[in-house]
């Protein structure tokens, strides 16, 4: 390939104008080249460049969901091509439409030469992009671009600034909530219909205790976990390749175990295998209600100061509902709360000790908050043994 040819469409906007088209993700592989920010031969006085390094857990994550069938990228990714590999060609009787022909430069006396294959600077979009180099070789997969030509490192600098300072974080309990509308079955959406059914759960440990959308509920002035806080913790134990586990939802494939899949590693595994959502639900619910039987006064307290049916209690509690799982049952089956409360009553936490002192905001207090809960089934075992 000696030039990349594409139809664009012009489009004005205060920092100025740009393009936008379409191009096979391969083609823009090809000639996409990128500017890491960092240290010039290793001197902390000397910076330069644009772009953030690369993670590779989100490169493995989008090269993964690059192959799903439902993948996509509505999204532009942004690129700047000198205006010396840049050739514009109106299209005739088209106003703002251009075709856009993207080619090496020679060189000068003034400038080196740019290959092709160093004409596209990506702006903002790598990681998409490196995703994409994962393509299967039987895909195809184009994308959207918004193409900047002549822009400068300043313009560069600043596009990619604004792009990502201006992006405000999505409300994850909202994102949970809006698969109420998901044909398929997910891990996802499994952990948001238990989140959901235990709010409702009239006499539920957590009833009217959970923020659907993460934001207080009109009317309801106990909730104090969040929904997403919920559906995460609910997550450890299901299938753990979300994306996948939804193709195959897609295609009724819910069933089809995965290599190495084991209960004892992700105890709702089979459950969900099984499409027996109501014996997770009954589990979780017996579970909780253990709890609020266990500690009623430190459950039942929803002012400030105390933690265990807060982030920090939830997240340490459902942590240990594997290890108190796996503690009772033999094969997968519901549990009920008598054997969940039997093994709380071993425990030895006072009520008077979940609070921010002891059991600190954040994943400390919570990992803390599973160390002693862990720590009471070792010392009864040691005991009877």
């Amino acid at each position: 390939m000696t030039s990349k040819t594409l139809r664009v469409l012009k489009v004005d906007q205060p920092l100025g104008e740009f393009y936008i088209g379409a191009i096979e993700s391969r083609e823009l592989i090809e000639i996409a080249t990128t500017d890491v920010r960092t240290f010039e031969d290793g001197n902390p006085a000397s910076v330069d460049g644009i772009q953030r390094q690369l993670a590779p857990k989100r490169v493995r994550t989008l090269s993964t969901y690059v192959n799903l069938e439902y993948a996509t990228f509505p999204t532009s990714i942004i690129i700047s091509v000198s205006e010396l590999c840049a050739s514009l060609i109106p299209v005739k009787d088209c106003e703002g439409i251009f075709d856009l022909e993207i080619s090496a430069f020679a060189g000068d006396e003034e400038t080196p030469p740019i290959s092709l294959q160093e004409t596209a600077f990506i702006i903002d979009g790598q990681h998409r992009l490196a995703g994409l180099e994962n393509l299967d070789k039987d895909k195809s997969f184009e994308v959207n671009v918004s193409i900047f030509v002549g822009a400068d490192n300043t313009d560069k600098a600043e596009i990619f600034s604004r792009v990502n300072l201006a992006q405000t974080k999505v409300n994850k309990s909202l994102v949970y909530d809006l698969l109420d509308y998901a044909r398929e079955t997910s891990p996802y959406k499994v952990a948001h219909e238990i989140a959901v059914a235990l709010n409702r759960e009239p006499e539920g440990p957590l009833h009217n205790r959970i923020k659907r959308l993460g934001i207080k509920t009109p009317g309801i002035d106990d909730e104090t976990l969040a929904q997403a806080s919920v559906v995460n913790g609910l997550l450890r134990h299901l299938p753990p390749e979300q994306e996948k586990e939804r193709s195959k939802g897609l295609f009724g494939l819910v069933g089809t175990k995965e290599p190495q899949e084991n209960w004892r590693k992700r105890v709702f595994v089979d459950f969900y295998r099984e499409e027996d959502t109501a014996s997770m639900l009954e589990n979780v619910s017996n579970y909780f209600h253990a709890v609020a039987h266990r500690w009623p006064n430190a459950w039942n307290d929803v002012e400030p100061g105390k933690i265990l049916n807060r982030t920090t209690g939830y997240n340490g509690l459902i942590r240990f509902f594997q290890d108190a799982f796996l503690e009772i049952v033999d094969t997968p089956r519901v549990v009920s709360e008598q054997e969940f409360y039997e093994l709380f009553r071993a425990i030895e936490i006072d009520e008077d000790q979940f609070t921010p002192s002891i059991f600190p905001p954040g994943g400390s207090g919570a990992s803390k908050l599973y160390n002693r809960l862990k720590g009471g089934i070792s010392r009864q075992k040691s005991l009877l043994g």
